[in-house]
């Protein structure tokens, strides 16, 4: 399931189609959040970060 601004459906409805610019913002290969390291890696920092070890 996903969500879309209201809009956004309402431009679709009206002509049929829907321009994503994803395609833009991140080259074709690429990931948009390839350098987050995910939310596991991300608690682990910040387990580290406090002294909580792990």
């Amino acid at each position: 399931m996903f969500f879309v601004s209201e809009e956004f459906l309402r431009k679709y409805q009206e002509e049929g189609e829907a321009v994503q610019t994803i395609d833009k913002a991140v080259p074709v290969g690429r990931e948009l959040f390839e350098d987050t390291g995910g939310k596991k890696e991300h608690n682990l920092k910040k387990r580290r970060e406090a002294g909580g070890g792990a």
